[in-house]
């Protein structure tokens, strides 16, 4: 495989979006990073929402404090978290492991119970939160895939989250908006950014025998 730095070299949070669309090709391969990524115990316990129509995009725009992004962009990915987790969650997921590996079912009914009562040793609270963390992970290949494509994107936590669950209706299943990211193409004379980050030295700590490469 080849390295991905390049893109992220290349990549940067982009404001203004030109008017070109995304081809459903690539759209699709964006998806499906997000539903090929890691996540606690497999569970995946967020969905992805995609949003084109330019309506339902400008009313977004205005949950996201008018965040030009939101109306210039080919198509905005909400991730959205579950709200609901439980014992259910897990049952789900082992339904889907049990049919797509084949396995016997109930042949780790053992492992199940050990990641029930991991969840039900978190507080509602905690549980939301862990569910968060999950879809930013999906975000994050999101973003690698975004820019191996070529794609420009913008991960943006800048929005009211109960105006954006009102919107696209994600109360009714048992969802909440935990983070969006606006994808579509910079304009062709656009001048990147210079690249802002820690120095490797300040970033990287290397613990053991190993040292920090001079």
């Amino acid at each position: 495989m080849n390295s991905i730095i390049p893109a992220l070299q290349w990549r940067y949070s982009l404001k203004q979006f030109s008017s070109r669309s995304i081809e459903p090709s690539h759209l699709e391969s964006l998806v499906e990073a997000a539903r090929l990524s890691a996540s606690s115990y497999g569970l995946q316990p967020y969905q992805v929402w995609v949003v084109e129509e330019r309506s339902l995009l400008a009313k977004l725009a205005e949950a996201a404090y008018g965040q030009e992004q939101l109306n210039s962009c080919s198509h905005l990915l909400v991730f959205a978290n579950e709200t609901s987790i439980g014992d259910s969650t897990v049952d789900d997921y082992f339904a889907r492991y049990y049919q797509q590996t084949n396995t016997t079912a109930e042949s780790l009914a053992g492992y199940a119970e050990h990641i029930k009562a991991a969840l039900r040793d978190k507080t509602q609270q905690q549980r939301l939160a862990w569910a968060e963390q999950q879809a930013y992970l999906g975000l994050g290949s999101v973003l690698c895939q975004a820019a191996v494509l070529g794609i420009d994107s913008c991960p943006m936590t800048g929005f009211e989250q109960a105006a954006v669950n009102q919107i696209l209706s994600l109360g009714k299943h048992n969802l909440s908006a935990s983070v969006i990211c606006a994808l579509g193409y910079r304009e062709a004379d656009a001048t990147p950014p210079s690249k802002v980050r820690k120095e490797k030295a300040e970033f990287v700590h290397y613990v053991g025998s190993l040292e920090v490469t001079k």
